[in-house]
């Protein structure tokens, strides 16, 4: 598999470009740490607000129990505070649900901001280093058939306006399988698909 282009200064830029992908996967994975953080310290309201609403219902339901001892009157005076309690249970089951539901949200913000923005990065980088890593890689398996030359020169022909360069009368040269002709095609392609041409391997 050929990664990187022969060409130095190509081959600057696409390690640039990736650098700047694992830079910015790396930002991503903390920034959604960060961010899930965040969040996740609203969860410590709810924490507090169950802890302080369990003691205060178990301090109610105590007061409410002794009180009911008092002859006559028990039911009468404990009954406003067994209220009260059921009112305090209700406030600390409230916070245990909002405790849960920041800790949800916070892997749910901070997870998905960190996948997205991957999956983005990863996009951008498929659809740029990636097509230059299918057709480099294609050209070396056709460059190391039998007959690897031949077809590199005659996608050269097809496909590459810089034959012009090779002067008049190429097409003619080509038909006549002249060597030299055969060569500088194969090299042309082989430079424009980024890989080493024969001249630069010898």
């Amino acid at each position: 598999m050929v990664v990187y282009d022969s060409r130095p200064t190509r081959r600057a830029r696409q390690v640039v470009a990736d650098v700047i992908v694992l830079v910015g996967i790396v930002l991503a994975v903390v920034v959604g740490r960060d961010a899930a953080g965040s969040i996740a310290r609203l969860a410590t309201i709810g924490t507090r607000v169950q802890s302080e609403g369990t003691a205060f219902q178990q301090q109610l339901s105590a007061t409410a129990r002794a009180l009911s001892q008092i002859p006559l009157a028990g039911d009468a005076v404990s009954s406003p505070l067994r209220k009260a309690s059921e009112h305090a249970g209700a406030v600390a089951a409230a916070g245990a649900q909002q405790h849960d539901t920041a800790l949800h949200l916070a892997h749910l913000v901070g997870g998905g901001l960190t996948v997205v923005v991957i999956a983005l990065l990863l996009l951008v980088w498929v659809r740029t280093r990636g097509r230059f890593v299918r057709v480099a890689s294609a050209t070396s398996r056709v460059d190391r058939s039998p007959d690897g030359a031949e077809l590199l020169a005659l996608r050269a022909l097809v496909r590459r306006d810089a034959v012009v360069a090779l002067g008049p009368g190429v097409v003619d040269r080509w038909r006549g399988r002249d060597p030299q002709t055969v060569a500088a095609l194969a090299d042309l392609e082989r430079r424009s698909c980024g890989l080493r041409t024969r001249a630069g391997r010898d």
